[in-house]
């Protein structure tokens, strides 16, 4: 299982962060807990988690941070998946591949159902065919 860097650490562990950072952790935890080849990566405002830590491997989750007000959660769920935290992506939260997103409010909880929506997110990214988004391909 890939480890957080203690850049990522660092990022939302200030005062501002208190009523949110528990839950972050937590959200990390899980998403790098669905696979010992899980990582993760600080960018500007979020940080994705990949089923590799090759540069080119698929997304499964992110999670932004860019207040510390509330924390965006993407996954890349199967499309027929649905559960009534999910839904569409809040505004400038959208990423290629992720399709089911939920909030965390500061001193809110992180959904009951966030365990297994990770697992089967990296399972989906994992499974994707990686020639299906290329035109012009033929079988």
């Amino acid at each position: 299982m890939g480890a957080l860097s203690q850049r990522t650490i660092a990022k939302v562990s200030g005062p501002a962060w208190v009523e949110l950072h528990g839950q972050f952790m937590q959200i990390a935890r899980l998403l790098l807990a669905a696979s010992p080849d899980a990582d993760s990566k600080l960018l500007t405002t979020y940080v994705k988690f990949t089923t590799s830590s090759d540069p080119n491997s698929p997304v499964y989750g992110v999670v932004w941070l860019k207040n510390s007000k509330q924390m965006m959660v993407g996954l890349a769920l199967p499309e027929e998946y649905d559960a009534q935290e999910l839904g569409p992506a809040p505004l400038g939260t959208v990423y290629k591949g992720l399709n089911k997103y939920f909030v965390v409010e500061r001193g809110g909880a992180v959904p009951k159902g966030f365990a297994e929506w990770a697992s089967l997110a990296y399972q989906n990214a994992s499974s994707a065919d990686p020639w299906a988004t290329v035109a012009g391909v033929v079988d």
